[in-house]
């Protein structure tokens, strides 16, 4: 028999206060636990733990230090900190992304196609609508990337963070990749009688590492490697600067004649797979060049002094490590025994491609709490500010810094050193990238950055006059087909391959075009029909 409890309307009141009452406990208590709320003094009531994904390497007790106590003392937050390896970057975030389990935060090397796919699956966190006025200063940065505001017209919204190479200190214009540029052994140059010049062919530096090689002035035997590259840098350093098209960047192009072209069947692309190949038969580079990874190929040169050339890029902050490294391994002056410049075609032209101002993104959880989200938020505004870049960038001013008698800045840190050595794993900046810093920073010798300089100069001067820079192509970067996804394709790897076949290279080259058409065609008629 079924019983039926009335309730009295005393009872009634009772219980709805009684049921109120937890409501409210029980959001007091979830905000207690994760409020952005503030003290009188500006500071914030609830510590946050929050997880976040990088490419920076972490090691035990790193974080346990001022600057990185400054950061999460300041907004009040604990730092779960996963480590991506950098070879495995982009299928580590893919897998995360899609399996639902991204960090709250995390640094993702920005592929269009998989972007435009997470967006629609919701696999990503979108932005209030005001979030450029709460952020201000990520707001101006972000406007210079270009590419959020395409993102913003094709998804009606913000899901992405591109984040800016160059804010307040552009070195060029018009900009350009940082790639081609190089570090030689000046001593063995003028040891074998070897000329010392900014900018270099791609034969001219085989015809240097062909005297390294014949004369051996470092005295290292069988350790010697003329030409240091591992796959790619070979790309980099050899085919690039002979064909501006031969890169996944630059791959698909507008030619002269307004049709969309791969730029890997283009003849300039054979002349640098002809010079590599040249090389790898000489022994100019190391007969297991393409199975290095990282810093393999640039270890030779500044670790064991076994290297003749190795690419270095463009960044003062990347000589400046090398001048680190030769000091530590080998005991000796960089300055006395590097010279930088930069590489050019076999035909004397220089080849690069326009940078964008981005590079990578961060990206967030779908499933973040809003006060994590305005927590990071906070922390990307105030490390994007003035003062966020001196003491990211500089340290604790009358500590690792000071401005001197002429209101210039002045590293106190000691000869030699850098903030990374000090606070090693500098990662809670997050959002704008190094590069612009790098080029007034104190703590990065004045000679490193004023060549560093020189060098971007002399890019955009010899790429206005007479060379090729391919432009970034915003239809072609923000195109995405099934086809298109369909044909990537590792042209490191791929150009390793070509040149290490026995048989014809020029006859292998063009097997290979053939080989790829299937997919490479349906991606040239869809562009080529775009309206």
């Amino acid at each position: 028999m079924k019983t039926t409890t009335k309730l009295s309307w005393k009872s009634l009141v009772a219980l709805t206060i009684c049921l109120t009452m937890l409501l409210v406990s029980a959001c007091s208590n979830q905000a207690s636990e994760g409020s952005n709320e503030k003290d009188s003094s500006g500071a914030y009531k609830d510590k946050l733990k929050i997880s976040v994904a990088s490419t920076i390497n972490l090691k035990d007790g790193e974080l346990d230090n001022k600057f990185h106590q400054y950061w999460m003392d300041k907004f009040n937050l604990e730092w779960d900190y996963n480590y991506v390896e950098w070879d495995s970057w982009g299928e580590k975030l893919r897998l995360w992304i899609n399996s639902g389990d991204l960090p709250d935060v995390a640094a993702w090397n920005y592929i269009h196609g998989d972007a435009m796919n997470y967006i629609d699956q919701g696999l990503l966190y979108k932005f209030p609508d005001d979030w450029k006025e709460r952020w201000p200063n990520v707001a101006a940065a972000y406007s210079l990337t270009g590419l959020g505001d395409k993102l913003e017209e094709l998804k009606g919204g913000t899901y992405i963070l591109p984040r800016p190479v160059y804010y307040e200190n552009k070195p060029a214009d018009p900009l350009v990749n940082q790639i081609g540029v190089i570090a030689l052994r000046k001593d063995w140059a003028e040891a074998v009688g070897f000329e010392l010049k900014d900018v270099y062919t791609t034969s001219e530096l085989m015809d240097y590492a062909r005297l390294v090689k014949e004369q051996d002035p470092g005295k290292v035997g069988s350790s010697l490697v003329p030409i240091s590259y591992n796959a790619a840098d070979a790309l980099t350093n050899i085919i690039m600067p002979n064909s501006e098209h031969a890169r996944v960047e630059s791959a698909f192009y507008k030619g002269e004649d307004g049709q969309y072209h791969w730029g890997p069947a283009d003849q300039e692309t054979l002349t640098g797979l002809q010079i590599m190949q040249q090389a790898y038969k000489e022994g100019l580079l190391n007969p297991e060049f393409y199975t290095w990874k990282n810093s393999e190929g640039s270890d030779n040169f500044r670790v064991s002094g076994t290297a003749a050339i190795t690419s270095l890029g463009g960044l003062a902050s990347y000589r400046q490590d090398v001048d680190k490294a030769m000091k530590k391994n080998l005991n000796v002056e960089s300055d006395d025994v590097v010279h930088t410049a930069i590489v050019l075609g076999d035909d004397g032209k220089y080849r690069n491609l326009e940078q964008v101002n981005f590079w990578s993104a961060l990206v967030f959880s779908p499933d973040i709490s809003t006060e994590k989200f305005e927590r990071i938020m906070d922390l990307l505004d105030y490390s994007t500010s003035k003062d966020g870049q001196m003491i990211l960038n500089m340290g604790f001013e009358g500590e690792d810094w000071k401005y001197g008698d002429n209101n210039e800045l002045v590293s106190l840190l000691p000869e030699g050193t850098s903030l990374e050595d000090k606070y090693p794993s500098r990662f809670e900046g997050l959002y704008l990238l190094g590069d612009d810093f790098s080029v007034i920073n104190p703590a990065i010798k004045k000679d490193y950055r004023d060549r560093a300089v020189l060098h971007y100069q002399d890019k955009a001067k010899l790429g206005k006059e007479g060379g090729k820079l391919a432009p970034y192509d915003w239809d072609v970067q923000l195109y995405d087909s099934k086809s298109k996804n369909q044909a990537t394709f590792d042209y490191e790897k791929e150009y390793a391959n070509l040149i290490l076949q026995s048989g014809d290279l020029e006859a292998n080259w063009k097997k290979w075009v053939e080989s790829k058409q299937s997919l490479v065609q349906p991606v040239l008629d869809e562009l080529n029909n775009l309206k």
